[in-house]
């Protein structure tokens, strides 16, 4: 939100001002969610890998299976560290891609990005994804229906209705004063 947002919701300039302030400290839930799960694959990684030493400590009975066993472990750590690679990638690409949407201001997010091309799309060392621009501006043109319009929309007035009767009009009444206003008519 902006200040002037949170201005005419009923704030004081200076409490918009520390709202306002107060963003830089925001992270964003991609973001955020993208470090949360490179924490948690990382201690399961751990948690693995002392399992496997383990393993290895009882089961040390020769020299030579040993050896194997180390290969094998090394060969499934560098899986896991690609497989772990991979994920990270495509969720920096996810967020970069979701931040570039609601930057553009679409209505629907998965429905915009189930008609970009993402397949050979890489995050930039700006945080960017190369050739969305492009591919928005072009889906705003051909699809426009699918984000919010830039420019703000037109208030419509309609007409002042005339001035109602007091509701309170005849309610305290008795019923031989209402029979006189009656008769008057």
């Amino acid at each position: 939100m902006t200040k002037d947002e949170l201005k005419a919701l009923g704030l004081t300039d200076e409490q918009a001002d520390k709202i306002v302030k107060d963003y830089e400290n925001y992270v964003p839930k991609a973001e955020h969610e993208q470090q949360a799960t490179a924490l948690k694959q990382a201690k399961e990684e751990q948690k693995r890998i002392a399992k496997e030493l383990d393993t290895l400590k009882k089961n040390n009975a020769s020299n030579e299976e040993l050896t194997k066993q180390i290969e094998q472990m090394k060969a499934d750590a560098e899986k896991r560290q690609k497989d772990y690679d991979a994920t990270i990638k495509q969720m920096k690409l996810d967020a970069a891609v979701d931040k570039s949407l609601l930057t553009a201001k679409a209505k629907n997010t998965k429905a915009v990005k189930a008609l970009l091309d993402l397949a050979d799309a890489e995050v930039g060392d700006d945080g960017s994804v190369k050739g969305l621009d492009d591919q928005l501006k072009k889906l705003k043109e051909s699809d426009a229906y699918l984000f919010e319009p830039d420019k703000p929309k037109h208030k419509i007035d309609g007409l002042k209705p005339g001035e109602g009767s007091d509701p309170d009009d005849g309610q305290d009444l008795t019923d031989q004063q209402i029979f006189e206003q009656a008769l008057n008519m």
